[in-house]
């Protein structure tokens, strides 16, 4: 009985080695899985807005074997629980998805400043309970490779801390009063979050949490009066702008022309983008940015002290700007609009009163400025205010400064 059993051995052990060579063709043909690299350049930093705690970043995605494919669905995880905290697919994951620019930046765009990119992007922006802020994320990308006759593919990778050991940066009021509205914040889909800025080679989201403040009357909710082409005539034009923190100025331009009509902004370059500006010091490397004031209207210079609530300078519609607004960032490491890393702040205190039905707005916008002739139809205002601290408003938010 020894002998047969031996025999049996032996040819399975053949079977075993044959298999692991290569040399049975049910699986040589298999094509292998490719490499995929995913990184996080600047990890999520846990911000409060009134829909939870919001976590921010772009993930990078490169093949390693230089092939080429299409993501089909991103998710998020917790990699803890297994729970998924975030999802896009379709038009979503389109408008978030940011490939490689074709052809590539030239070595003096990736060092002078530009838009394109040498490694695809996506970018996350979600929120979370405050009680179930996690740890570490981790992500699953689901691969389109139909160009290559290939099935689809998921790969799990690019796991990263969420930024605890960080704060937010706590700030005044930039302006004061009632009828401030946020605009282009706390969303995936801004144009401030999905600028990806590439300069001295490094590629940032300096506008990562930023806001467009347009001012409103908050009485008739009206944004202007008379002709709403002409600048001149919105409500904010001219509007006193102050320090949000103590702090040292450390850049300003000044005496860039007003753009006398809205939506017409001329060519700008990355120093005159954003207008007539000031960037304050404001401590721990971190830099206050307001930009597209009134030419003229600035009023301190580089080297000075500033103390919060100190008037900077008034609110115009200079550099790449489309109507009155003051545009407002917080960056870390470099003093700059668009060669720094955004950093999130939030407000001290605000009271929120009221808000905009977003559909009815995207509906007015297809009539050249009828959304701001008519801005009171798409505004309205809470029966009471709600006070909110240590926060940043959400997109579309109607606030009122102390």
């Amino acid at each position: 009985m020894k002998y047969p059993v031996m025999a049996m051995l032996i040819l399975l052990c053949i079977g075993l080695f044959l298999l692991a060579a290569g040399c049975i063709t049910g699986d040589s043909k298999a094509p292998a899985v490719p490499s995929m690299n995913m990184t996080v350049p600047f990890g999520p930093v846990p911000v409060s807005s009134q829909d939870g705690v919001n976590l921010a970043y772009e993930l990078e995605i490169v093949s390693a074997e230089g092939q080429t494919f299409v993501p089909d669905k991103v998710e998020v995880l917790d990699p803890a629980t297994g729970n998924i905290l975030f999802s896009a697919d379709g038009e979503l994951l389109a408008k978030l998805y940011h490939p490689a620019t074709v052809p590539p930046p030239t070595a003096e765009e990736l060092l002078n400043g530009t838009g394109k990119l040498t490694i695809p992007r996506i970018s996350l922006w979600f929120t979370v309970r405050p009680d179930a802020v996690p740890d570490r994320l981790v992500h699953r990308i689901t691969l389109n490779r139909t160009a290559g006759g290939l099935p689809p593919l998921t790969v799990t990778g690019g796991e990263v801390a969420v930024r605890k050991d960080l704060a937010p940066v706590v700030i005044g009021s930039p302006m004061r009063g009632p009828g401030w509205l946020a605009m282009e914040t706390t969303s995936p889909l801004t144009h401030h979050f999905s600028a990806q800025i590439t300069v001295n080679g490094v590629t940032r989201v300096p506008q990562r949490y930023a806001q467009d403040w347009i001012y409103m009357d908050p009485v008739t909710g009206q944004v202007a009066s008379g002709n709403v082409s002409l600048a001149k005539n919105y409500f904010g034009y001219g509007k006193e702008i102050y320090s949000v923190a103590d702090g040292i100025v450390v850049d300003t331009l000044d005496g860039l022309a007003d753009i006398e009509t809205i939506f017409s902004p001329p060519p700008v370059t990355s120093a005159t983008a954003a207008g007539n500006y000031v960037i304050v010091d404001i401590g721990n490397r971190k830099y206050a940015c307001y930009a597209h004031m009134i030419p003229g209207s600035v009023r301190v210079k580089k080297g000075d002290t500033v103390k919060e609530g100190q008037v900077l300078g008034l609110m115009g519609n200079s550099g790449n700007s489309d109507l009155p607004h003051l545009h407002f960032q917080v960056v870390t490491d470099t003093p700059s609009f668009l060669g720094a890393e955004g950093y999130p702040h939030v407000y001290r205190s605000f009271d929120l009163i009221g808000g905009v039905n977003t559909t009815l707005a995207e509906q007015k916008l297809s009539v050249p400025n009828r959304l701001w002739a008519e801005f009171v139809d798409v505004v309205t205002f809470l029966p009471q205010p709600v006070p909110r601290q240590n926060m940043l408003p959400e997109n579309n938010a109607i606030v009122r400064f102390p």
